[in-house]
């Protein structure tokens, strides 16, 4: 994995399906359409009266991967991993850490009245989450999906944040949340700047 919390699509690793046996770049395709769906939800404001809740975030994750996956669909991670060289917390702790990380956005979300607060809050929900690293796979699509949903609330325009691989940006990406996973904050506040200025 990256320290995006997604899988190297080079790996020939192979997911048990309701379509058979797929690969991760099948599955990552077959993924795509639920989640260009749940973007286009999030865009019309559909979820806006639900508190960003854990159960929220376990919602959008079903949401992508739900019927492809059912077993791990909205299911915290059951086991220990390692993204590059960061170690998430221990899979016993997800639970509780998502419930915190869930009241703390929603705590931000009330105090999101400036450019600068807004940053912070978007850094704070994107860099906390991946350094959890919640669930078993498609962590990535599911804070997309979640920062779509923040970006919508605090009355942002669309913006893209998902970093095409092999790019400058993406290695000032993973530069910024492996700053974050080490208590260092600034570089990804710096890098929701510059997806602002774009």
């Amino acid at each position: 994995m990256d320290s995006t919390g997604e899988e190297d699509g080079s790996l020939t690793r192979r997911f048990a399906t309701r379509h058979g046996d797929l690969t991760y770049v099948q599955l990552a395709d077959a993924v795509a359409p639920h989640l260009a769906s749940l973007l286009a939800r999030i865009g019309r404001g559909e979820f806006l009266q639900q508190p960003y809740s854990d159960e929220l975030i376990r919602d959008f994750h079903r949401e992508i991967i739900g019927d492809l996956i059912q077993e791990i669909a909205g299911q915290w991670r059951r086991e220990p991993v390692q993204i590059g060289n960061h170690v998430p917390p221990e899979h016993f702790l997800v639970p509780m850490l998502m419930r915190d990380y869930a009241e703390n956005v929603q705590a931000r979300l009330a105090y999101a009245d400036s450019l600068e607060f807004q940053l912070e809050l978007l850094a704070y929900a994107e860099g906390e989450f991946l350094h959890i690293h919640p669930f078993a796979d498609f962590n990535g699509r599911t804070i997309r999906a979640l920062l779509s949903e923040l970006l919508v609330r605090i009355d942002w325009p669309f913006l893209e944040v998902a970093v095409e691989r092999g790019t400058p940006a993406f290695n000032q990406y993973r530069a910024a949340l492996a700053d974050y996973d080490n208590g260092q904050p600034d570089l990804l506040v710096e890098f929701w700047t510059r997806r602002l200025e774009s």
